[in-house]
């Protein structure tokens, strides 16, 4: 079994979360999720230069930073055809305080520890999402091992719970019995609680909220879940059951592992024989050319050199290779280049998922006889409207570099993942709401044309009869000052009265011109809309609106 240790084992969760909106401050403008966490950091430091978070001499960010295209580059690195001084997309904290994990899988096992090589928090410039990466990375592990950390590291909550072999306690269905998080003293800062029961029950029936297990949320602070009391940024869970997953794996023979161990790394199941499937063999009969990227892995001759094969399947990314000499570089690609592609399609997918849930809850919300009810969809509505907008025109990529195996990747992650028919749907969301407030604008305007036609009809009346004296009836050129003033206003007001009522009343009297302009209606029909005007007859005059609609229809 030496030959399926897991030499270098690298494992990042890339967890996004959805963010709740920032109050306004006094003067309208919008907080920023930045620069609320520079006011209190807590322990997480903010990056100035993104290019250089990596190291100082440049030279691993001048390698992320050819690697991708230009607009790209302007994304990631808030640099491009503008310069250093163009609007940044992405903000970065990362922390250091988190030395190690020690990760115990069940009860009565020894803790697995694991390195921990990368903590940061990215927010996105008009997103409301987060995006938090853990890098971990340990040494010689026997493939169970690994695979049961892919499976179940990466459990923000528990599904369910299990019972024990002995009966005294409960473990969380497909989590690891207990992690730690471990400063660079010994001492540990925080540690899971996927037994607590009760917690998880009482969170789920008191605030309908899915909850998150405590050393998850200690990784967070001072971000607090959204069920939680305070006035700090609070956030939701976007992705379900587990957290997304990149892992790199090398061994000293990659060839030595069964189709059962690839399957199994490549979806991160949980661990069975070797010789066995995790899953059903029809399920798996396209896995090869859909799950499998070969560009370099040879099947047929295995003195080829072409060790290295990656899968993509949906939540999961992962490669194996051989260990040695050649493997460092491939090593380096999967922390940085290909981390950086990973970041992107997972941003896409959040983004999308942020966008449809705001269209979502705007609908839920929407009462359509509530004025302010309506008024509030609306303008949530445009908000979403223009946050698409430029998301689709700042962020949504087809292509990130002009090398093949990047852009494979780009492709297949996305597609895995399903962002593409998700961001499909978006848009017609997005097209389907654009069109129901075009609808509801064309309505109201005609509403108003329709008011100000039968408010001009009645007036035409007296504008003719005073029009065609064309000249005043009475001489007032002669009164005093006062008297001018009480003529002017009691003729005034009248007016104002008499205009009002006849738009509150507009409905029903454009209701009668319409019968009056029918062919097809009796005067007695006519007649009766005439009295509906004033409520009189509303069943005959209901009858009579009818027809003269049926009538003007078909005139149509």
């Amino acid at each position: 079994m030496d030959n399926k240790i897991v030499r270098q084992f690298n494992h990042t969760l890339l967890w996004p979360v959805q963010l709740q909106a920032l109050r306004r401050e006094a003067n309208g403008s919008q907080l920023l999720y930045w620069d609320n966490l520079k006011r209190n950091p807590g322990p997480w430091r903010y990056v100035e230069d993104p290019l250089l978070i990596n190291d100082e001499s440049c030279l691993i960010g001048y390698e992320e930073f050819v690697y991708f295209l230009p607009y790209v580059q302007r994304f990631l690195y808030g640099v491009g055809d503008e310069g250093r001084g163009a609007q940044s997309s992405v903000y970065i904290f990362k922390r250091d305080d988190v030395h190690e994990i020690h990760v115990r899988l069940n009860q009565h096992d020894a803790p697995v520890m694991l390195d921990v090589m990368r903590l940061r928090l990215y927010f996105f410039y008009d997103i409301d999402i987060a995006l938090i990466a853990i890098e971990v990375a340990g040494k010689d592990i026997a493939l169970e091992t690994a695979i049961e950390l892919m499976d179940r590291l990466g459990r923000p909550y528990p599904p369910a719970w299990d019972s024990s072999v002995d009966g005294n306690a409960i473990q969380g269905a497909h989590c690891p019995f207990e992690v730690k998080f471990i400063d660079k003293n010994g001492a540990a800062l925080a540690t899971s609680d996927y037994a607590n029961q009760n917690k998880f029950l009482d969170l789920v029936r008191g605030e309908r909220q899915t909850p998150v297990a405590s050393h998850w949320e200690y990784l967070l602070l001072p971000l607090i879940p959204a069920y939680r009391p305070g006035k700090a940024i609070k956030y939701y869970q976007l992705e379900n059951k587990r957290i997304p997953i990149m892992t790199y794996l090398s061994f000293d023979d990659p060839r030595a592992l069964t189709r059962g161990d690839m399957v199994r790394l490549g979806f991160a199941a949980k661990w069975g024989d070797s010789s066995t499937l995790p899953y059903a063999k029809s399920f798996l009969a396209n896995f090869e050319t859909e799950n499998c990227y070969d560009r370099y892995w040879d099947v047929e001759d295995a003195n080829s050199g072409m060790d290295t094969r990656f899968f993509f399947c949906g939540l999961a990314f992962a490669m194996i290779t051989k260990a040695g000499l050649q493997s460092h570089a491939l090593h380096r690609q999967f922390r940085h280049q290909f981390f950086q592609i990973g970041l992107i399609a997972h941003f896409h997918k959040a983004a999308l998922l942020s966008m449809s849930n705001r269209f979502s809850r705007a609908v839920e919300r929407l009462r359509v006889r509530d004025f302010e009810s309506v008024k509030v969809f609306k303008r949530h509505v445009r908000e979403t409207l223009e946050v698409f907008l430029r998301f689709n025109n700042r962020y949504w990529f087809h292509e990130i570099s002009n090398q093949v195996q990047p852009s494979d990747f780009f492709k297949r992650w996305g597609h895995q993942l399903g962002s593409d028919a998700l961001y499909a749907e978006v848009r017609e969301e997005a097209r389907d709401i654009n069109e129901y407030l075009d609808a509801d604008r064309a309505r109201k305007t005609s509403d108003n044309t329709t008011r100000l036609t039968v408010v001009s009809a009645c007036g035409m009346v007296g504008t003719i009869v005073t029009g065609f004296l064309g000249m005043n009836l009475y001489s007032h050129s002669d009164m005093p000052t006062q008297t001018k003033f009480i003529i002017f206003f009691a003729v005034f007001i009248p007016t104002i009265l008499l205009s009002l009522y006849t738009v509150l009343i507009s409905r029903r009297i454009a209701a009668f011109m319409e019968a009056l302009s029918s062919e097809g209606l009796t005067w007695r029909e006519k007649f009766a809309t005439f009295h509906q005007i004033w409520g009189v007859d509303k069943r005959a005059a209901a009858r009579a609106r009818r027809s003269a609609d049926g009538f003007a229809t078909d005139a149509d």
